[in-house]
């Protein structure tokens, strides 16, 4: 999976949990060709998320389905959580609306990664063929 399809997918599923799941109210929704910052912070987010492969890649450790699945976690649960002290025109107003919207973008973002770790088989720049170690 390359990394435009990576944060093409990351950045529909948080645009589309902010638009549909209760308890994530947005302020101002996007009316094109008005970019509001549903829009902005679908992307900047995503972005982050798309972010977590190659910068496993980039510090030479394997990117294997634990890291990657506890990298993915902190971002979208911890996002979520200061979603409201942002100056972002999204609000999580229940807890019912942090959970699920939290756990539908890192499920997102753990497969889109995951997938990414699996097509890629080289290894690390600098590494022999057969890395990991065994």
């Amino acid at each position: 999976m390359s990394y435009f399809k990576s944060l093409f997918y990351n950045f529909l599923a948080i645009f589309f949990v902010n638009q549909m799941i209760p308890g994530i109210e947005v302020v101002h929704p996007t009316k094109l060709p008005n970019i509001q910052g549903d829009l902005l912070f679908s992307l900047g987010f995503g972005f982050l998320l798309s972010l977590i492969y190659p910068l496993f890649r980039l510090f030479r450790s394997y990117p294997d389905a634990p890291k990657v699945g506890v990298a993915s976690f902190c971002l979208s649960f911890g996002v979520y959580a200061i979603l409201n002290f942002l100056p972002v025109e999204i609000k999580v107003t229940t807890f019912s609306g942090y959970f699920w919207g939290s756990l539908i973008v890192f499920f997102n973002s753990f497969l889109t990664n995951t997938l990414k770790c699996k097509s890629s088989i080289s290894a690390p720049i600098g590494r022999e063929k057969n890395f990991p170690p065994e």
